[in-house]
């Protein structure tokens, strides 16, 4: 499978140890363009400038719970994929995640190298692969 290094990922959880122990998993498939947050409102206020392909999101956060940074997300660029992470197997969330366009919805618990080379694999099957999403610029755009 054609492997796309160049994704930019983004990892969203209030718990830094699992922000790290995340980003490890991707660095060792070959992955080094993410980019972690520790809340769900600096992940909506960087989306414009970073153009995430693929988005990690906890659900249960401070302040926005993740169906609510989800929902948001998805009305800034419905293309972008989103893979629910939580510690609650839920499954009264899991499917109002996937209602809202999340991928999937990965227990915390069963997360480790092996899986995510999976999720991984799952995702590069869903975004175009070919060649990296273009980020189109608003004349790009207008005249598309």
């Amino acid at each position: 499978m054609l492997k796309n290094f160049n994704l930019t990922i983004f990892l969203v959880d209030d718990d830094v140890l699992c922000l790290n122990l995340y980003q490890q998993f991707l660095k060792q498939l070959g992955y080094n363009n993410v980019e972690m947050y520790d809340n769900g409102n600096d992940c909506l206020d960087s989306l414009e400038v970073h153009h995430p392909d693929v988005i990690f999101l906890d659900y249960n956060m401070e302040g926005m719970n993740g169906i609510d940074v989800l929902k948001k997300i998805k009305e800034f660029n419905p293309e972008i994929t989103v893979l629910f992470i939580s510690g609650q197997e839920n499954i009264e969330i899991a499917v109002n995640a996937m209602k809202h366009g999340a991928l999937d919805y990965i227990i915390k618990a069963s997360l480790n190298p092996e899986r995510m080379k999976e999720i991984m694999e799952k995702v590069e099957s869903t975004v175009p692969m070919a060649e990296p999403r273009q980020k189109k610029s608003f004349f790009k755009k207008l005249f598309s």
